[in-house]
């Protein structure tokens, strides 16, 4: 069921276009290196610092959509 604060989703729509679509906040964090297997979301490197924009397109897609990150930020 979906949770995103209205918050989360006014900024995917200015963001995206879209504020409950999953499609901008996913392709943005596949085109910056991230993967996506069976709805888990792995960052790109170990080492890799997370952005802020990576890290409330996370938040959005695990709160409104289920997706999972293993260090949720």
């Amino acid at each position: 069921m979906p949770q995103a604060a209205d918050e989360q989703r006014a900024l995917m729509g200015k963001w995206f276009g879209d504020e409950v679509g999953d499609g901008g906040p996913h392709t943005f964090l596949l085109s910056r290196g991230y993967t996506e297997k069976a709805g888990l979301i792995s960052k790109p490197t170990p080492s890799h610092t997370m952005s802020s924009e990576e890290a409330e397109c996370i938040e959005f897609l695990c709160d409104e959509w289920d997706y999972a990150y293993e260090d949720k930020p």
